[in-house]
């Protein structure tokens, strides 16, 4: 497979890989592995880039329509196919609600833009610096899941290639060959997710990021550099 998958995703970060073509079966079902740890591993962080989960605000508040006890989430919802990173929309049943869902995104400090029929717009409110930390530190966990996947694929392929091996599918210095191509290729996807990680924690920081170290900058810089000379990064 050689078409460039960089499609962006909903936070602007993108696959960089370009996958070169490859004869070997092994090496080439381990780098398509790989390369989907990479994909879901960008998806997966995009709740991270919203920073803040308004959907469930109503799901738990009680209000009294009418002398009667209500659940305010059976008749109201945050629309999440309307919902961005700049806008929360509320949809609800019956005008009778909207005091009580006001009080709400008043206590979520959501603020009203703009109002349709049964429905309501709001502004996020500006994150604070301990849910930039919070969404960075899920962001490490689900890089560091990732990693372990990535590590996982390729103990996969060489236990394959062992046993094409031992059954005389494969002659050894074919499969010697294979497992040192595939334990480099690894070592590619790797720096790429440490760069795609990297990016996300950029676009979350802002002022506040930092590096982990000397090492993931010199690292990140140089993958950056690459990308926007090329666009994309052949593995």
């Amino acid at each position: 497979m050689s078409e460039e998958k960089s499609e962006e995703s909903k936070t602007g970060l993108k696959n960089v890989i370009r996958l070169k073509e490859e004869e070997n079966s092994y090496i080439a079902s381990a780098k398509e592995r790989m390369n989907d740890v990479i994909e879901n591993f960008i998806k997966n962080s995009e709740g991270s880039i919203t920073l803040n989960d308004f959907s469930q605000i109503f799901k738990t508040v009680t209000v009294w329509i009418k002398f009667r006890p209500r659940k305010l989430g059976q008749y109201v919802e945050v629309m999440k196919e309307r919902t961005t990173a700049e806008n929360v929309c509320v949809r609800y049943g019956s005008e009778e609600y909207v005091p009580h869902i006001k009080e709400v995104l008043k206590e979520h400090r959501l603020k009203i833009t703009s109002t349709e029929p049964n429905i309501i717009n709001c502004k996020p409110p500006r994150p604070s610096d301990q849910d930039i930390d919070i969404a960075i530190q899920k962001v490490k966990v689900l890089a560091n899941t990732s990693r372990n996947s990535l590590s996982q694929v390729k103990a996969d392929s060489i236990q394959r290639l062992q046993a094409a091996l031992k059954n005389e599918y494969l002659e050894a210095k074919d499969v010697k060959h294979a497992i040192s191509n595939i334990e480099k290729v690894e070592e590619k996807f790797s720096a790429v997710l440490t760069f795609s990680r990297l990016e996300v924690e950029k676009k979350l920081g802002g002022k506040l990021f930092r590096y982990d170290s000397q090492e993931a900058k010199d690292l990140h810089m140089g993958l950056l550099r690459r990308v926007k000379k090329n666009s994309y990064v052949e593995i």
